[in-house]
């Protein structure tokens, strides 16, 4: 994603084994942050026991090199996962407006 000016980075509020699968599953190639006995970053995104289950929800967020937040996109059940179509759209016109 350095061609369109973006970098990809996860939190995850699962434990290092469940985060750590799913890496080797999908084949990530960007850090993912763990914080599975610290709920404080989700908590300060908003994105924190949203459903009651006590985890963070699926949420991508875009950030401006400014550390403006330019685009988000919250976990509304359980199940939701973003389209990556829908961000690669989203990336595209974050980066030509900057």
């Amino acid at each position: 994603m350095t061609a369109a000016g973006a970098e990809i980075v996860a939190i995850s509020t699962d434990d290092l084994g469940g985060a750590g699968e799913a890496v080797a599953r999908f084949g990530a190639e960007f850090p993912i942050l763990y914080t599975s006995k610290d709920s404080s970053i989700p908590e300060s995104y908003g994105v924190f026991n949203l459903h009651g289950d006590g985890l963070a929800s699926a949420s991508v967020w875009l950030i401006t090199e400014g550390n403006e937040i330019a685009w988000r996109d919250v976990g509304r059940r359980y199940t939701h996962q973003v389209d990556v179509d829908d961000i690669l759209e989203q990336v595209e016109l974050v980066s030509s407006s900057t």
